[in-house]
């Protein structure tokens, strides 16, 4: 039998060195699937890939995009108060995708699982015709409870744990997961619903709704947290970088539903995360009140795939 088992078998045994192996990984890449301790009674997982010309352009730095496909992923475990242990990683590369451009993507994603706490401890690698595209499996432990998009109520004040719009500026690369926030909110008994904001504030602001089997929500236009970039791209327009807001997308950060004036003192959020920027309505639709009192009928948008 030859010694040599091929770039495939020695790319892998490499990322084993890579990645590393903490004390609680019983068995870890390069075998036929990892072995890991269970760090409590349930453990949550959630998968999310990023594909070159959907999630990012071929001109964009390979290290923030292993970034990227590491923290949707986090951020979703954030959502749900949960604390993030293991990733599994699953790559496919375009033919003659170059050494150096896999270690930059790599580099990447050891850097994004090291600041959430997390260890890359397997996955797959394999060579297509297509674009690049990253797969993150993300699987971690409650720390407590479950924080879900199936609990608001009507009357509850609505939040999110940053500012929104314009995220193709860079911020959709940059995030950072509000895992501190998630833990945090998920043990306050006045937080009812969370959801991580990817698709943009309206369309998951309709499906934290419709989880919770609640009709509908009044945003506050002089309340809606706004980025930098979307007034940028807005030209000094308040109107337009409100829409901006509200359906940009990639925002990455919590949207919340609570009993009204009811968080613990402390924690980790900011004094504007902690002011309501609406509220759960017990009327269908979506609206936005302006300054003035007028109140605003609004069309649903955001990102949607177009599956089937």
């Amino acid at each position: 039998m030859s010694s040599d088992l091929g770039r495939e078998r020695r790319f892998t045994a490499g990322l084993a060195r890579f990645f590393g192996a903490p004390r609680d990984l019983w068995v870890g890449i390069g075998d036929d699937a990892a072995v890991v301790a269970n760090r409590a009674a349930n453990s949550v997982l959630c998968c999310d890939p990023v594909v070159e010309g959907v999630h990012f352009t071929a001109a964009e730095p390979l290290a923030w995009v292993g970034r990227k496909a590491v923290n949707r992923n986090l951020s979703d475990l954030a959502a749900m108060g949960a604390t993030p242990d293991w990733l599994l990683l699953s790559l496919v590369l375009p033919r003659s995708f170059p050494a150096r451009r896999r270690l930059e993507l790599l580099r990447g994603v050891r850097a994004a699982a090291r600041a959430g706490g997390a260890t890359v401890v397997g996955g797959d690698v394999a060579v297509g015709p297509g674009p690049l595209v990253v797969t993150v499996t993300a699987i971690g432990h409650l720390p407590g409870r479950a924080l879900t998009r199936g609990g608001a109520r009507v009357g509850d004040t609505l939040h999110t744990t940053g500012p929104l719009g314009g995220s193709r500026a860079g911020h959709h690369l940059r995030f950072r997961p509000a895992l501190a926030a998630g833990r945090w909110l998920a043990a306050q008994p006045a937080v009812h619903a969370a959801m991580d904001v990817s698709d943009g504030l309206l369309l998951d602001l309709a499906t934290l709704l419709r989880a919770s089997g609640c009709r509908g929500a009044e945003l506050d236009a002089a309340a809606v947290p706004i980025r930098t970039a979307a007034r940028v791209a807005a030209r000094g327009d308040r109107t337009r970088a409100l829409h901006l807001a509200l359906g940009d997308g990639e925002d990455h950060v919590l949207l919340w539903a609570q009993r009204p004036g009811a968080l613990a003192a402390g924690g980790p959020l900011s004094a504007r995360a902690r002011r309501p920027i609406g509220r759960v309505l017990g009327v269908p639709g979506l609206f936005l009140r302006h300054a003035d009192g007028r109140r605003e009928r609004l069309t649903l948008r955001g990102f949607q795939h177009a599956v089937g």
